[in-house]
């Protein structure tokens, strides 16, 4: 439902200065297309704006209209108004960003707080559509087939294209909605998943073959050490979705994918529930965090086997809070 009285867009609709959009580090498709649309829309309206990320446009992006204007953090100027999408606060932009005021709109819980300016839903899909509400409580007649694709990209991906439980009635409106103003479904889920590498194909056959179960089969998960790379002549953001495999496994309620980034000296993490679990918590054990069925974090550690131990206690946590798991009394 769009509110009357928006508190980011009168702070946006007033503003004469700079302005930057920030989507987090490793994008993917919610917090790229949620910082294009608003980026487009803004321009549209004659603000001053910028767009920015830290990481390079990833080749399944690439495809999202207006990427050609993504600059790279850390930029040099102070913005007076700064917006980080799809992230629990500006930490997750993985660089400094120079800002007067700052907000956030996102639908992670949790996170940080930068004041009345934020504009934060869990119970959206995606962030997209927090950008899509602002933008139709301002001037609906802005959102054009660039902006509507961008919005539909996030809202797709975010949902496993319609197939997670964040699904329902609404999420099929936001759709209907975003066709009509000129989306189109076949066209973003064919540039989205039917354009991997031989790399990339080359890169899963490694990973799959380290598929582990643990706790009787309730755990599943793969590991991207960092030579897999190497060897197959691949980068970080074809690691993309390999968390997926382990997650289809019969009777898994939670999976991993544990990334080696030696340049970082940390292991990222991602996690997936099948629902029972909320991995959102496993992931705040790990300093990390997300949604109750997918999220990730990094975890500093000096072995493999040292970010394992990490790993796998967070996630028996939450398997014992979820009642999947025996509490042994001592």
């Amino acid at each position: 439902m769009v509110k009357e009285s928006i508190p980011i867009i009168e702070l946006l609709k007033e503003e004469k200065g700079k302005i930057l959009i920030v989507s987090h580090e490793n994008p993917d498709a919610d917090t790229l297309g949620s910082a294009l649309a608003l980026y487009m829309f803004l321009k549209k309206l004659g603000k001053d704006v910028t767009i920015a990320c830290k990481d390079k446009v990833p080749h399944f992006l690439d495809f999202l209209p207006g990427v050609e204007h993504v600059q790279r953090l850390p930029l040099p100027e102070v913005f007076d108004v700064g917006i980080i999408v799809d992230a629990s606060g500006f930490y997750r932009a993985g660089a400094e960003v120079r800002a007067i005021k700052k907000a956030r709109i996102d639908h992670h819980v949790g996170g940080d707080f930068y004041g009345q300016w934020d504009y934060i839903d869990p119970s959206a899909p995606s962030t997209t559509t927090l950008v899509y509400e602002l933008m139709k409580a301002w001037d609906e007649n802005l959102i054009d087939e660039q902006i509507a694709e961008c919005i539909y990209a996030g809202l797709a991906t975010d949902t496993g294209f319609f197939r997670y439980s964040n699904t329902d009635e609404r999420t099929f409106e936001l759709a209907r909605e975003l066709c009509q103003k000129g989306a189109k479904p076949y066209w973003t889920y064919t540039m989205f998943s039917e354009r991997e590498s031989l790399a990339k194909i080359k890169l899963t056959a490694k990973v799959l073959e380290t598929i582990t179960l643990h706790e009787e089969g309730l755990v599943a998960g793969v590991t991207v050490f960092d030579k897999f790379f190497k060897e197959t002549g691949t980068e970080y953001p074809d690691s993309e979705g390999l968390v997926n495999f382990p997650r289809s496994i019969e009777g898994v309620e939670v999976a991993y994918a544990l990334i080696e980034k030696p340049d970082e000296g940390v292991w990222k993490v991602s996690l997936r529930s099948k629902g029972k679990v909320d991995v959102a918590k496993v992931a705040n054990l790990l300093g990390g965090g997300g949604h109750k069925y997918a999220s990730g974090a990094k975890i500093r550690a000096s072995s493999y086997q040292e970010a394992m131990d990490k790993l796998l206690h967070a996630i028996r946590e939450g398997l014992k809070e979820a009642g999947l798991l025996k509490v042994v009394q001592v």
